[in-house]
């Protein structure tokens, strides 16, 4: 007589597995699934740290010497730094911004005269200075006194009055020796600025593309032909202005 196949045998048969009561057949199925789970969790935070290793090499591949809105601010500011040097040399015209580099000393530390004055025009030859406090009075007309801009000025009452002397032919000539003067430094730190540029790129030639490099390059020559011209742009202005 044949022995009809008993529960376990048709599951070991069919399915694949065991048979064991219905907890444990439950139990076993449910381990199978989390093997597979973490199988593919596995594979997955693998795909992420892959990912982590290129996004810190993409990381790593940006960080370069080279900055170009640094390099053109350090441009830019040479160009302010010689306009602002300009505004400083007399062409025998009463104009504010003459005194724009006084500083008067208080109580042992220096103040830009503007912070403790207003700066105004009488007529093409005089300047009047009203001090805000009086008390800072004559510490502001000894430091205008003493600047080096041979200015003699007068306290007349509440004001301190400052003449301007007219420029004479000799005194033109001076000016536009120095405004030579000052647009030469300011060309020597362009170039300087330009080199440092150029230096940056070098180290970064070991990191990125040579014609991303090459690109660069010429950018840098790009800027540092602008900003010469700037500053032949200013000496023009300012030697006609001078001369006039």
């Amino acid at each position: 007589m044949a022995t009809t196949p008993t529960l376990s045998r048709l599951l070991t048969r069919h399915v694949g597995i065991l048979y064991t009561p219905t907890e444990s057949l439950a139990a076993r199925w449910q381990l199978q699934q989390q093997r597979g789970y973490a199988k593919k969790n596995k594979k997955k935070g693998g795909a992420a740290a892959e990912s982590n290793s290129d996004s810190a090499d993409a990381t790593t591949e940006i960080a370069r010497a080279f900055n170009e809105k640094k390099l053109q601010e350090r441009m830019d500011s040479t160009i302010a730094s010689l306009k602002d040097n300009f505004k400083t040399l007399r062409v025998g015209r009463a104009n504010p911004a003459i005194l724009d580099s006084v500083r008067v000393r208080i109580d042992g530390s220096n103040y830009s005269l503007r912070d403790l004055a207003q700066v105004t025009i009488r007529d093409p030859q005089t300047l009047l200075v009203s001090v805000h406090d009086s008390e800072f009075r004559t510490a502001v007309d000894k430091s205008i006194r003493e600047s080096g801009l041979n200015l003699n000025p007068v306290i007349d009452n509440e004001m301190i009055r400052v003449p301007v002397p007219k420029a004479t032919k000799e005194t033109r000539d001076k000016m536009t020796k120095l405004v030579s003067q000052m647009s030469e430094q300011m060309k020597s730190k362009i170039r300087n600025i330009r080199q440092d540029g150029m230096k940056q790129l070098k180290q970064d030639s070991k990191v990125a593309p040579a014609d991303e490099i090459k690109r660069l390059e010429k950018l840098v020559q790009t800027l540092t032909d602008k900003h010469n011209k700037n500053v032949e742009e200013l000496i023009k202005a300012k030697v006609k202005e001078i001369q006039s």
